[in-house]
């Protein structure tokens, strides 16, 4: 269980991280003369115009979103032991939020690299991968729980 709480931990971390980012964001969208708010035809070279800044915080909070059913999930192991119900449903919502959000990604940096011709870089869709892995791996921890849960209830019966 020490590992179980040292992850929660770390996920605890990576929420706090995550909601400064989002802060940081936020703040430099609406308030910065640089970041966000570009001048006059500028918006006409982006894809989407003005909205196109948002997309990548779009896919973001949809990480952010899978790591607290991911905390939620680990909380509840904590409290209840390893096989139970509530958190393998909670990893199989956070690997399909984590799943979603790879994917929609990737994609969205695919379509720019052949937007921008080849001229951005391919160190954002190793990463995507990585979060559609992640995802992956979540789905089949979630039924790994679940079946080790279905046995478990088998076993305290025939006991």
């Amino acid at each position: 269980m020490k590992k179980i709480k040292l992850l929660h931990s770390f996920i605890i971390l990576l929420i706090i991280l995550f909601s400064i980012h989002f802060a940081t964001n936020i703040y430099l969208i609406f308030y910065s003369p640089y970041y966000g708010n570009l001048i006059g035809d500028s918006y006409n070279f982006l894809i989407f115009g003005f909205y196109t800044q948002f997309i990548g915080f779009v896919f973001s909070l949809i990480s952010f979103i899978a790591l607290f059913f991911i905390k939620s999930g680990l909380y509840s192991t904590l409290k209840n032991g390893y096989f139970n119900k509530v958190s393998s449903k909670k990893f199989k919502i956070a690997g399909r939020l984590f799943f979603i959000s790879g994917s929609l990604s990737l994609t969205w940096d695919v379509f720019l690299l052949f937007y921008t011709n080849g001229e951005t870089l391919f160190e954002g869709i190793s990463s995507n991968i990585l979060l559609i892995f992640i995802g992956f791996s979540l789905l089949i921890i979630s039924d790994f729980i679940n079946n080790g849960n279905v046995l478990k209830q088998e076993n305290d019966l025939t006991i």
